[in-house]
Parts: C-alpha cells; structure tokens; sequence
C-alpha cells in the first residue's frame, strides 16, 4: 500500500512540476520549420508607402507572384483523410500553389500546397493519397521538404 502511496505522490510532483518552468512544450520538434526556412512564403509583400512622381500613390499589384523553389522543410501529420487528391496544408505558404514534396526516404509527389493558416513553425498536414505515394506510414510524422513550382 506504501508502494502505491509513493508512485502516486511522486506522479503527483512530476506533473505538478511540468507547468512550472513556463518553456514546456511538447511538440517542439515542430520548430524546425522555422529554422529551416529558407524562402519566406510567397504571397508576403512588403508595403510601402511611397509616391510616385506626380505625387499619386502607386496602384497594388494585381496579384503576388508565387515563391518558386525549396520553401523549407516541415513535419507532416496526416490531414483529413476523407479530402481527396494529393495536397499539403502548411504554414509556408499563403496562397494555394502546385508543389512538390521531397522525404526522406527519397520519395518525391507533386502536390497542391494549401495555406494552412497557423504559425510558422506549426507544422503541416498531409493528404492519404500523398503519404502513400510518398510510401510514408499513416501513423508516421515525416520531415518533408517543401518546394514550390513543382
């Protein structure tokens, strides 16, 4: 019975102990998308406040051009498995582009790359069709590379 006593009292301080230091975080294996990086996402323009000549501001761009080239790497869980095709909703892109995805396994998918409206660093998530054809685990949370313009 004192056996019990102590395990429960010991459970009792490491989880009373976990939320104080404030820097806890569990999925902080999701930081390497920041660090990663290379390209910030391709629909962050910069705005100015400039004038032109005659005094007049000048007009927005229709639209942004989209990023092309390696846009970082990111770790992938599985999306909603009932939305069909081959796509990835990551926090590297702001606009919906075609991509491609590299594994580490070597094994590369074209895919549309979807905003997924969280933080840089928050990590994506995948469709089942790409996952397969990527030849990953469902249960499997791999470290893609993501590149834009297919």
């Amino acid at each position: 019975m004192t056996q019990i006593l102590r395990a429960l009292l010991a459970l009792a301080l490491v989880v009373s102990l976990a939320g104080c230091g404030g820097g806890f975080r569990p999925l902080s294996f999701l930081d390497r998308d920041r660090e990663a990086s290379v390209v910030p996402p391709p629909s962050v323009a910069s705005e100015t406040e400039e004038e032109t000549e005659d005094g007049e501001e000048p007009e927005e761009e229709a639209a942004a051009a989209p990023a092309s080239g390696v846009l970082g790497t990111t770790v992938a869980s599985l999306g909603d498995p009932t939305a069909p095709g081959l796509w990835l909703e990551t926090p590297l892109v702001t606009t919906e582009t075609a991509g491609r995805l590299e594994a580490e396994n070597g094994n590369s998918v074209e895919v549309t790359l979807r905003p997924s409206g969280g933080e840089a660093g928050s990590g994506s998530r995948i469709s089942l069709m790409a996952m397969q054809a990527l030849g990953l685990g469902l249960t499997d949370l791999p470290t893609l590379t993501v590149i834009a313009g297919g």
